[in-house]
Parts: structure tokens; C-alpha cells; sequence
């Protein structure tokens, strides 16, 4: 399993060079995202994060997906800016870039 996401982590890399953050995955499901406190009791199950210190809950991945954002310092967004049309989150389009 480990080699196929070295596989998945080279092919994303050769597309999408200096862009790819490797975060390390060490208490980001224990971790909650909102006050930083890391509990590992704070799983009420495999589906529900509810932090003891704060109370804050939601799903488990959620949680441990916004640590990870967070821990990639917010790398992953690919395009912000004004929703012209389609999804915000894509890379510029060759032909739009030439609409001039």
C-alpha cells in the first residue's frame, strides 16, 4: 500500500511541480481543529470527533481534514478569486488565458 502512494505522490509532483506539500498525518485525527488540543478520547467513534476541552464536534474525517489544510498552510487551494463561471478550485484554462 505504502508504494502505491509514493506512486500517487510522484505522479501528482511530474503534473504538478512545487505545488505538492507532504504533511505528516501524526495526531490530525486526534487533533481538533478548532482549539489545537490534541485528545486521543476526543473520538467518540469512527464517524464522531467531539472535543472535551472546547466541545466542539463533527465528523471525524472533517476535523482531520481541516488539520491537514491547516498543516499544509492552506497549499491545496489551487485558484482563488471572483466566480466567473465554473468551479473556483481549478486551474486556468489554456483558451480563457487567450480571450483578449
Amino acid at each position: 500500500m505504502a508504494a502505491a502512494w509514493g506512486g500517487l505522490v510522484r505522479r501528482l509532483e511530474d503534473k504538478a511541480p512545487g505545488r505538492v506539500v507532504k504533511v505528516n498525518p501524526a495526531y490530525t485525527s486526534q487533533r481538533c481543529s478548532a482549539c489545537g488540543i490534541v485528545d486521543r478520547q476526543a473520538r467518540e467513534s469512527q464517524a464522531r470527533y467531539r472535543c472535551r476541552s472546547c466541545g466542539y464536534a463533527c465528523n471525524a474525517d472533517v476535523n482531520a481534514a481541516r488539520n491537514i489544510a491547516h498543516a499544509a498552510g492552506h497549499a491545496v487551494s489551487a485558484r482563488e478569486g471572483p466566480r466567473v463561471a465554473g468551479p473556483v478550485h481549478r486551474e486556468p484554462q489554456r483558451d480563457l488565458l487567450l480571450v483578449g
